[in-house]
């Protein structure tokens, strides 16, 4: 049984579904936070980081114990009781506010703004708790989505038709077979058939993964677009928001449940005989190995190659020559057997071994994250005007997720090298200094600077499914789904750190404008 071209379309869609149910409660949570906290709005940012931030930092030492099934149904149930809290504690302090009209008395005041800060709790519980299934559910959901694409879903080859597979091995063939007469040298060789591998590689290994960022780019746009359809339109509340976003979670499990579950399962259906068997690779392919890595078999074990590696090597030749169902699920069942031998020491030395794409991750999103938190909450015209300030915050993170998703979703069109991949953060962190610097001295001072909010978009949402993806083909097919699912903490915890300091970056502009209200104050 293959998998058809009508199977993979589905899991694509299911992924991408999923990507834009899991980010969009939390996004919303992010859109309502002048309406949770106005002065101190790195305070919501904070809470909906730090659980997550837990989940991802241990989730390198449990998830492999835990079944996906049982980690988005828990991500399914905490996304509707956030939602439920949050609205919860909207309601508490709009009663309070009702209920303050034309009372002088000051000891009632100060009970007041205690119920109020007890409210304030109240829907930062609500936000921890959508912390949790963002996060938990991003971890799961990329993971797989690198499983799908490594070991569930056909290959390019397979995905393009076989006729152009054909065409293509034909011409490599002549191509090899006439090396003598167009006197190619052995550099030549080893470079050309290089090339082809990671052409190959990284085609076929990202179209889930590139789903899962584009949905959750989306995402972005959304929530944002809820939160303001709702309370412009229908004049909604914090609270009934919320409330509505309920359905979300419900949704969410049955995509999944329904779903990518039980089409997973179905490809892990045993084949006429009964199980998953499948003979290794015939000497002859191992053998020929040369045609793959372009060196001999002994220049390979000089090199540090085994038999372990050569086979994966050949594994895509050897798919596309098999191609059948047993192929694909024993490739998944070495894949959970390798990772669940890992012991924690060797768990953590990958963790750290994953530094050239956490790296990047980690300074993209802190960056980014100090625009949303810090900077973009203070700027506003007038900056002044409470409601000037509240009015850019939502339509400068709002073109930001229009960046986000565009660049989230262009997976399948290239990938970058490294070294790209190592400069986008940095001309994050040069956008941030120019904001940050453009809030007190006013240079650039009016709508127009969307612009600049648009290409931060661009730059984070490229870094993340760009960095994901490299990740997917750079890494040994029975570590992938662990590489995938422990690198997202670097993006969490630059995430939490930007909120952090976000509270004092956003107390610091406020002092510099002459602007009251901030909740922490300026340290200098």
């Amino acid at each position: 049984m293959e998998t058809t071209h009508d199977e993979a379309t589905k899991a694509i869609r299911y992924f991408w579904l999923l990507g834009l149910l899991n980010n969009a409660p939390w996004v919303l949570m992010l859109a309502c936070a002048t309406n949770i906290s106005d002065g101190g709005v790195a305070l919501v940012f904070i809470a909906n980081q730090v659980p997550g931030l837990i989940v991802k930092i241990t989730a390198p030492y449990w998830f492999h114990r835990v079944s996906y099934k049982a980690r988005l149904l828990t991500a399914s149930l905490s996304m509707g009781l956030a939602c439920f809290l949050v609205g919860c504690g909207g309601v508490y302090n709009d009663d309070i506010g009702d209920g303050e009209g034309g009372n002088d008395n000051t000891d009632s005041n100060d009970n007041v703004q205690s119920d109020q800060w007890f409210g304030l709790f109240f829907e930062l519980i609500g936000v921890s708790f959508i912390s949790l299934q963002c996060n938990l559910g991003e971890a799961s959901i990329l993971a797989l989505a690198g499983k799908f694409d490594s070991t569930v879903l056909p290959t390019t080859a397979m995905y393009l038709g076989i006729s152009e597979v054909t065409e293509a091995e034909d011409q490599s063939d002549t191509h090899t077979n006439n090396v003598e007469d167009y006197n190619y040298n052995e550099e030549e060789l080893e470079n050309n058939e290089a090339t082809l591998m990671n052409d190959e590689r990284d085609q076929q290994q990202n179209r889930c993964i590139t789903a899962f960022s584009s949905g959750t780019g989306l995402a972005g746009i959304v929530g944002y677009g809820y939160k303001a359809f709702l309370s412009e339109v229908f004049g909604w509340g914090l609270s009934y928001i919320v409330w509505s976003a309920i359905g979300f979670a419900f949704f969410y499990w049955q995509i999944y449940h329904t779903g990518l579950d039980a089409l997973e399962q179905e490809r892990m259906q045993p084949n006429d005989t009964g199980n998953f068997t499948q003979q290794a690779p015939p000497i002859h392919m191992l053998e020929s190995s040369l045609l793959v890595t372009g060196r001999s078999n002994n220049e390979q074990k000089d090199e540090g190659y085994d038999n372990a590696s050569l086979v994966e090597m050949v594994g895509h030749h050897q798919h596309r020559e098999s191609r059948n169902t047993t192929s694909a699920a024993h490739r998944i069942l070495s894949s959970a057997s390798a990772n669940t031998d890992l012991t924690a020491h060797d768990r953590f030395k990958l963790v750290l071994s994953l530094w050239p794409y956490t790296i990047p991750l980690f300074t993209v999103y802190a960056a980014e994250y100090m625009l949303q938190a810090g900077v973009w909450s203070a700027i506003g015209f007038p900056v002044t005007s409470t409601i000037a300030r509240a009015q850019f915050y939502h339509n400068a993170n709002w073109t930001y997720q229009f960046g986000v998703f565009l660049s989230r979703s262009s997976g399948n069109m290239f990938s970058v090298p490294l070294p790209i991949l190592w400069l986008m953060p940095l001309l994050q962190v040069t956008n941030l200094l120019f904001f940050w610097l453009d809030s007190v001295h006013h240079w650039w001072y009016d709508y127009t600077l969307l612009f600049p909010c648009f290409f931060a978009g661009l730059l984070g949402g490229a870094v993340y499914v760009q960095g994901y993806s490299r990740i997917n083909a750079d890494f040994p097919l029975e570590l992938r789904e662990f590489a995938i699912s422990s690198a997202g903490v670097a993006d969490s915890l630059g995430i939490l750190v930007a909120d952090i300091s976000s509270l004092f970056i956003q107390s610091c502009i406020y002092s510099q404008n002459g602007i009251e209200g901030a909740v922490v104050g300026c340290p200098t």
